[in-house]
């Protein structure tokens, strides 16, 4: 009976054992088959992950030699540019040489041109030497800063000419015309206020207010006056005087030539 009892017993406890056996590889199973699912899952997400991933490549790829073509042509856009830029650079930098020789050769034309109108004013001052001084005073005077001017390049040859011109024109006009004035003596031995008379570009005499003393003009400097104490030459002088002013008739007067001055000599 003891003995059944036990065989009981253990055989319980083997079937037990067994059932507990049992259950853990059960267990183990479903913990592998989780184990396994979980890896599985882990794998798909991986897999979907390099296949996103490739996908991502791919398209940054794509992009990256679309950029890289886009890049390309810029750049060789950029490229032609520069060389037609630098064409045009090198076709300006023609043309600017071009007229820096122009513009360099206009300025030694004008120098040139400024050279001769300076040389016409000292030929102006030379042919003004002998003439009266009432005819020299102001047109030696205009030449002489004319050619200051332009020798100093104060003035552009334009208007240099064209001061010229009015100088020359002044010149001639003054060698058909009567001039009188009165004012302080230039000649020392008549003192006082006098009248001056020039007839054109050959004659010029002073005379005294009470018609008593009288000079002409005969040379080239200040010295160039001869005075004549001839009482009637002062009063014909005077007279042409009076009557080129208006306060006498108009009437014939004998005026002395600077020939006849210098035969006579100071009175």
């Amino acid at each position: 009976m003891k003995r059944s009892i036990g065989a009981i017993c253990l055989l319980s406890f083997a079937v037990s054992l067994a059932l507990a056996q049992q259950s853990d590889k059960e267990n183990d199973i479903k913990r592998a088959r989780k184990d396994l699912m979980q890896l599985q899952t882990e794998r798909q997400k991986n897999k979907m992950e390099r296949i996103k991933d490739l996908t991502e490549f791919q398209d940054y790829a794509k992009r990256t030699v679309e950029r890289l073509a886009a890049v390309k042509n810029e750049t060789n856009s950029i490229t032609q540019q520069i060389a037609a830029q630098q064409r045009r650079n090198d076709s300006l930098a023609a043309l600017i040489n071009v007229a820096g020789a122009q513009a360099k050769q206009a300025e030694m034309c004008q120098d040139a041109m400024r050279e001769k109108l300076a040389a016409s004013c000292d030929q102006i001052i030379a042919n003004l030497e002998g003439a009266p001084p009432m005819v020299r005073q102001n047109l030696v005077a205009s030449a002489a800063l004319l050619k200051n001017e332009l020798r100093n390049k104060n003035v552009d040859n334009v208007e240099a000419l064209n001061r010229m011109q009015q100088i020359m024109t002044r010149a001639e006009e003054v060698t058909g015309s009567i001039q009188v004035s009165q004012e302080s003596s230039p000649v020392p031995e008549i003192r006082g206020t006098v009248y001056r008379l020039r007839i054109g570009a050959f004659f010029e005499a002073v005379v005294n207010l009470k018609g008593e003393e009288c000079a002409i003009w005969y040379g080239s400097d200040s010295q160039g006056w001869k005075t004549i104490k001839d009482a009637s030459v002062a009063a014909e002088i005077l007279k042409a005087a009076n009557i080129r002013e208006g306060k006498a008739l108009p009437a014939f007067v004998k005026l002395p030539l600077v020939a006849e001055a210098q035969k006579g000599g100071k009175q």
